[in-house]
């Protein structure tokens, strides 16, 4: 009598352990998909470098291209002038170079993409080729989170420190100006740095007034009253929105009514 169910239960047992690698092989693959798409150095995008130092061309840059008058003339040259037009970098990262097609050029700088396209063209033509790159439109970011006045991606202009970014993006009157942090993301080292910019703007110090680049991220965290206030502001957001669904449902309905003249008082009955 006890042997049946004792063997009743080995069997599944061994079901199970059958059936263990198939589960944890599910969550192996999808770990090993994740782990594929993550980036041990940099922010993860294509493009990389310090615009500050070196403009280099992104994905939102406008590029044209610089020939002599001359080498537009020759016989069978009549397509350069396409290079001369400002060109839009493709959502491949890309450029169109006549007689050769798409390039690649997304993170090159000026110098670089010069001699990358000569070196395309370079052997096409009986004459030698006079080529300059210029990045002609170019937009770079910062973002601005927190108690700020202009939240999300701001453009980042020709020498811009802390002092200039906080005046372009502003702060609320909850933010703790006394704990300002400036992020500077990287898959491997990011860095994050405490400012009080309270002192550097009442003191004129200028020693935390570092230079901002691209993708650097300002956070300006509230004061512990203007955190209270933020979490009662979420507590009470759901009923504020019901008010007001309760209130707009009430004002279409004495719209209506005053347009089939049942109610000639407006909001107000008597």
């Amino acid at each position: 009598m006890t042997t049946e169910p004792a063997n009743s239960w080995r069997w599944l047992l061994g079901l199970l352990l059958l059936a263990l690698p198939l589960f944890g092989g599910c969550g192996t693959f999808e770990d090993k998909r994740i782990r594929e798409l993550l980036h041990e150095k940099g922010f993860g995008t294509r493009a990389d470098g310090d615009a500050t130092q070196e403009n280099y061309l992104g994905g939102q840059d406008t590029v044209q291209f610089l020939i002599s008058p001359d080498a537009l003339a020759q016989p069978g040259a009549e397509r350069l002038a396409e290079l001369v037009a400002g060109q839009p970098v493709n959502i491949d990262g890309t450029i169109f170079v006549p007689f050769v097609g798409p390039v690649y050029v997304l993170g090159l700088t000026e110098a670089e993409l010069g001699a990358l396209v000569s070196s395309h063209l370079r052997g096409k033509f009986q004459f030698e080729l006079d080529l300059q790159a210029r990045i002609v439109t170019t937009l770079k970011y910062y973002y601005a989170i927190g108690e700020v006045g202009f939240k999300g991606r701001v453009p980042l202009e020709t020498d811009m420190t802390l002092w200039d970014a906080l005046m372009v993006v502003r702060w609320t009157n909850l933010a703790n100006l006394g704990r300002v942090m400036l992020i500077r993301p990287d898959a491997e080292h990011p860095l994050v740095i405490d400012v009080n910019v309270r002192d550097m703007f009442t003191g004129g110090g200028t020693a935390p007034n570092i230079r901002m680049r691209e993708r650097d991220t300002i956070y300006i965290p509230p004061t512990a009253l203007g955190m209270l206030a933020r979490i009662l502001q979420r507590l009470l957001e759901p009923v504020a929105l019901a008010v007001q669904t309760v209130i707009g449902a009430a004002q279409v309905q004495i719209s209506y009514d005053i347009l089939q003249g049942r109610n000639q008082a407006g909001f107000f009955r008597f």
